[in-house]
């Protein structure tokens, strides 16, 4: 008679096993399997041990990844799974949603992993089971989740480099995790160059009135009817000659 060969079985069963003296061949119980010398001469059932179940009198392993979220469970061809926490994940780099089996899946460059289950967070991140899209103002890598450094923006979801969107503009401010530069433009009276966390103040004029005026007489019209700027150290001398020239005017 021919027979299917599972790779998860560890018997083919051809007939039903029969004790000694046995009037009739007997069936084997649910969850049991049943031993003998040959497959056609079975005398005795046994229980299915932990990792396996049985049918039909025939065992097989439990197939990988039949356990909780957080952990993977190999099988076949390693031996089976017996707890539901049967190997724990791993570290940030992968995760392992409900049903992993004999590798934890890696997370991809610009996502993170999180754990979403009812699973208690040890902080160790060993039994990650989710991964989630890099947010605005981060950077991840190694599924870990990084501040976009100072002096730099990310104003889109997914980034993986550590320079984010790119550096923050001169004449605006962008301290650690900034999503919008254009919301922290520096004030009259400071100024930043590109690629500054803070804006700088403008030091105190050294200076004197007649000789800011001197100087406001003698530069290019196109230089006196510059607008106030804060992009950089000079235009503090600027915003000195346009406070002045205002007064000069009237």
């Amino acid at each position: 008679m021919g027979a299917f060969q599972n790779p998860y079985a560890f018997a083919v069963v051809e007939c039903v096993p029969r004790r000694t003296g046995s009037p009739e061949p007997q069936l084997i119980q649910v969850g049991y399997y049943s031993i003998g010398v040959t497959n056609t001469t079975r005398f005795f059932q046994r229980p299915c041990e932990p990792g396996y179940f049985c049918i039909d009198g025939i065992k097989y392993q439990c197939p990988a990844g039949t356990f909780g979220a957080g952990y993977f469970c190999p099988s076949y061809p390693s031996p089976p799974s017996i707890s539901r926490t049967q190997n724990e994940c791993g570290n940030s780099s992968v995760y392992c949603p409900e049903g992993t089996g004999n590798e934890p899946k890696a997370v991809t460059s610009g996502y993170y992993s999180v754990l979403t289950s009812e699973l208690a967070v040890d902080g160790r991140n060993a039994t990650q089971n989710d991964a989630k899209i890099c947010p605005k103002g981060f950077y991840c890598r190694q599924g870990i989740r990084i501040r976009c450094p100072e002096g730099t923006y990310g104003d889109v979801e997914g980034l993986s480099a550590a320079s984010c969107s790119g550096w923050c503009p001169a004449g605006y401010f962008c301290p650690f995790a900034t999503t919008d530069y254009r919301l922290n433009p520096c004030l009259p009276g400071t100024y930043a160059t590109k690629g500054a966390a803070v804006c700088m103040t403008c030091p105190s004029s050294s200076q004197s009135r007649a000789s800011v005026i001197k100087t406001f007489q003698v530069l290019p019209q196109e230089q006196v009817e510059k607008p106030p700027c804060t992009t950089h150290r000079e235009c503090c001398f600027f915003g000195q000659i346009t406070a002045i020239k205002q007064q000069y005017q009237h």
